[in-house]
């Protein structure tokens, strides 16, 4: 039985910054994935909604990110097996994108 997994991340930046911010640091997510033996193996973005594919330990995991004005909605489900790591994805996937979201300071 797959775990839905719903993650929350505010910004300040409005929806075209926050797109634009997350499309150029889809490199750094790649780098960052592969040092915890993980990959992202799909991304189709349509407007600010990307669907993606991330695999690590022989699954596949697929969700969906929006970018709305004020906040990035994530939503994956995770097989049954990778669930009890909901928590920590859920804590690393909250601090990255606030890092990759915040305002640089003036």
């Amino acid at each position: 039985m797959a775990k839905p997994v719903s993650i929350t991340v505010s910004h300040d930046l409005g929806r075209e910054a926050a797109l634009d911010r997350l499309r150029s640091g889809i490199d750094r997510i790649r780098d960052k994935l592969g040092m915890v033996k993980m990959q992202l193996v799909e991304e189709n973005w349509d407007g600010n909604t990307v669907q993606f594919g991330v695999a690590a330990l022989g699954y596949t995991v697929r969700g969906k990110l929006e970018v709305e004005e004020t906040l990035v909605r994530i939503e994956v489900m995770l097989p049954w097996v990778l669930a009890v790591f909901a928590e920590k994805l859920k804590l690393g996937v909250e601090k990255q994108g606030q890092v990759l979201l915040e305002k640089p300071h003036s």
